[in-house]
């Protein structure tokens, strides 16, 4: 065999064992956001304090209502209430549902006429957090004034519209029928 050939063979195999070592471990990389969180906490319970604040006192104030306070984060009266029927909404049904939105100075944000007739998926398509809660311990021609703080309406964002950041809604809701 040739010299050149059997040297260019060697390196070769020499090459070969070299990158066959197990790789190195790489130690992992933390970036931070610069963001602290104890701020974002102070920020929310000031918030949550001042939006209860406005809801018991437009509670004390409402003398036509008797509010409940439904232990999911927001509060709701009968305007009109049927007791003798118990069917509910679930998943699946079609809600079929007319509401209108106000503020708790009791300014029209949304009426019925703007909003319609809506039939809503219950649990299957999108409605802020509070409806989707409060919708499934309604019966069939019963009409609820819901008292929403913002984390169960539109929180921080709004409804890019009408609803502004951080704004508590009340939201009065007839359900009209419950279709399968």
């Amino acid at each position: 065999m040739d010299i050149s050939f059997r040297y260019a063979v060697t390196l070769l195999l020499l090459l070969l064992l070299s990158n066959c070592s197990s790789p190195k471990a790489r130690n992992p990389v933390s970036y931070g956001t610069g963001f602290d969180q104890s701020e974002s906490i102070i920020f929310n319970k000031k918030l949550y304090s001042n939006e209860s604040d406005v809801i018991k006192n437009y509670i004390k104030n409402d003398s036509l209502h008797q509010y409940i306070d439904s232990k999911h984060g927001f509060w709701y009266a009968y305007i009109n209430e049927v007791k003798n029927d118990t069917i509910f909404p679930v998943k699946g049904n079609k809600a079929v549902i007319q509401y209108h939105i106000i503020d708790f100075n009791e300014n029209e944000i949304y009426s019925k006429n703007e909003i319609g007739t809506q039939k809503y998926k219950v649990d299957q398509e999108e409605i802020i957090q509070g409806l989707r809660e409060g919708i499934k311990w309604m019966n069939k021609g019963e009409e609820v004034k819901f008292l929403f703080p913002s984390h169960k309406a539109y929180a921080y964002h709004g409804d890019e519209n009408k609803i502004g950041p951080n704004m508590p809604i009340i939201v009065t809701l007839k359900l009209i029928n419950i279709e399968d």
